[in-house]
């Protein structure tokens, strides 16, 4: 029989590269999203509010995934801007859905998190146990959740798993996220345009290419529980300083 995945925020940055991904490994996906459908789409789609409690219980009840991808999201400059509206899609609708897949017997729930649920200036390496104390709405919305997630895990044996991100290079980057500045720069260069950076040069952060999240996200997914010791971890790829940054994109596109 094949795997039931459904996939919130389906036409995401990450979200859509897990759809395409999950698709050609042979998974029956049903995408729910906001928004129409993304071209040359080839999985079942819903435009359906995540808030809509109603809404979702139905697609549940009738899709029965085995796996929740739960990749929606009010990104972090959405959320400051409307800390309750953040909270209500990050947290309260989470909540919701979390209830609906112990309700309804999901194997698998998945929910992607932030290093910034950490906040202030990180130890490097950054252990999964430092001290939680997020400085904006959005990674108080995402400790939330791990929190609840783990508490799921524990008293509705519901399988929570989550991973914690750094900065993401993707071309498919929010043109709105201001953390993106990594993928913007390779972006502008690739169009021949000009970027200015809204850090320092010599900030340095942690990085990881999207493709190498796609793979760390099904991995985690698709090992079984007895082999994990804890419900969430941190995933990181490189550090970069904004400057190196700037000197490959050059190198990408000369003139940059």
């Amino acid at each position: 029989m094949m795997e039931r995945y459904l996939v919130t925020g389906a036409g995401g940055n990450l979200a859509r590269q897990l759809v395409e991904e999950l698709s050609n490994r042979g998974k029956q996906i049903l995408c729910v999203d906001l928004t129409a459908p993304l071209s040359g789409h080839k999985a079942d789609w819903q435009q359906v509010d995540i808030t809509d409690v109603t809404s979702m219980a139905n697609l549940i009840v009738e899709f029965r995934p085995q796996c929740i991808l739960h990749m929606a999201s009010l990104l972090s400059i959405s959320s400051e801007a409307s800390p309750v509206q953040g909270w209500r899609v990050n947290a309260t609708a989470t909540l919701e859905l979390l209830e609906l897949a112990a309700q309804h017997e999901v194997n698998r729930f998945f929910f992607p998190s932030t290093s910034e649920t950490y906040g202030g200036d990180l130890p490097d390496p950054l252990p999964e146990d430092h001290p939680q104390w997020p400085e904006n709405i959005y990674g108080a919305t995402k400790v939330a959740v791990e929190r609840v997630g783990t508490y799921f895990s524990l008293t509705k044996k519901l399988d929570f798993r989550s991973v914690r991100l750094p900065i993401v290079v993707s071309p498919f980057a929010p043109e709105t996220a201001v953390s993106a500045y990594a993928s913007h720069a390779f972006i502008s260069a690739a169009r021949g345009n000009p970027f200015t950076f809204p850090v320092a040069p010599s900030v340095v952060s942690s990085m990881i290419y999207v493709r190498d999240v796609i793979q760390g996200i099904l991995q985690l997914i698709e090992v079984p529980r007895e082999k994990l010791n804890r419900s969430v971890y941190n995933l990181h790829g490189f550090r970069a300083t904004t400057s190196s940054i700037g000197q490959a994109a050059e190198q990408q596109a000369p003139g940059f």
